[in-house]
């Protein structure tokens, strides 16, 4: 198992330090990377003046100091980042924020890497509660080539399909069932998300919903097939974490723990990522992260020690875990990119 460092020390450090405190970012929001670790990017935010936070991404074929993105939020109110979302070609990024006691509205940003330059923003819900509790965080999915997005706005329960070319709205929002889990197809066609008693999977050009059910308490995380034939579900059921693969128009064909979850790791949101190395999810218990492949239930490493200040997320390519501290960015690699 080889480990990547993809930043230099220093590298994390903000540019805007509170007055008194060390030089580095307080808090790592989110993080993400692309395909072959093409591109990572995190967001920093230092606690109680979110305002000093930072959006910025890394490359790592052509090396040097990260890309310092305009402000991800704009003042005078700025909001937290909630989740990052990369393209698997690491071309375009989407950021999801929600609001503070400041700023109520949540936020869509949208840009593309290659420039870089921002190519639309859009207006969330609401905000209720300006915790950073998992179960509010609006979570982000897109299609395999990036062109179709989609967001679970948790103030609004409802999911967002959108055009990543413009933001256009593609669909009226269907309303999900309390959990954020989100994931379209890689074609962009369809779109899944947690119903009443399961997982509703909506056609987008025919307006055409089917819903099956999972035996699941609570849906953490969805991912469809590279072919689109089948649908895996993350979550909990009797306080373990379980994967389900539905194959729709036939319903439930595998169901399997992957192990029991304490009670501070019941309703978590992630992201399982489903590519040519297989069906894969990285899932929380206590400070210790392991990486499941969801077709066998077998634990494929696991990351410990892990502190309140860190982020980690699988890369689009399922092929590494990366974890960001707010001192450094290091990948654990799974297995080599193909």
């Amino acid at each position: 198992m080889a480990v990547r460092h993809l930043c230099e020390p220093g590298d994390l450090d903000t540019r805007r330090p509170l007055p008194g405190r060390p030089a580095h970012a307080q808090r790592v929001a989110a993080v993400a990377a692309s395909d072959g670790l093409r591109r990572v990017a995190v967001a920093t935010t230092a606690p109680w003046f979110h305002g000093l936070g930072e959006l910025l991404v890394l490359d790592t074929e052509s090396g040097g100091p990260p890309l310092r993105l305009p402000p991800a939020v704009r003042r005078p109110h700025p909001g937290l980042v909630r989740d990052l979302l990369l393209t698997p070609d690491g071309g375009a990024l989407t950021v999801a924020l929600s609001g503070t006691e400041e700023q109520h509205v949540g936020q869509l940003a949208h840009w593309t890497l290659d420039g870089p330059a921002e190519r639309w923003r859009r207006s969330l819900g609401r905000a209720r509660d300006a915790g950073h509790g998992d179960c509010l965080r609006p979570q982000l999915a897109a299609s395999a080539d990036g062109s179709t997005l989609a967001c679970a706005d948790r103030c609004r329960h409802a999911v967002l399909a959108l055009a990543a070319a413009d933001g256009r709205r593609l669909t009226d929002p269907p309303a999900n069932a309390g959990s954020p889990a989100v994931a379209l197809d890689p074609a962009g066609g369809r779109l899944a998300y947690p119903a009443q008693g399961g997982i509703a999977v909506l056609d987008l050009a025919t307006g055409h919903t089917e819903a099956r059910t999972t035996g699941l308490d609570w849906c953490g995380g969805l991912a469809f097939s590279p072919d689109s034939s089948t649908l895996a579900v993350v979550g909990e059921a009797d306080g373990a974490a379980m994967a389900v693969l539905i194959v729709p128009g036939r319903g439930i064909v595998d169901r399997r723990a992957l192990g029991p979850l304490p009670g501070d790791a019941r309703r978590q949101i992630l992201r399982p990522v489903w590519g040519a190395a297989g069906a894969r999810a990285a899932v929380r218990t206590g400070r210790t992260v392991t990486v499941w492949d969801l077709l066998t239930a077998r634990p494929l490493h696991a990351v410990p020690d892990l502190g309140r200040s860190t982020a980690w997320s699988l890369a689009t390519d399922g092929r590494a875990l990366v974890v960001a501290t707010t001192t450094e960015i290091r990948a654990h690699v799974l297995e080599p990119s193909a």
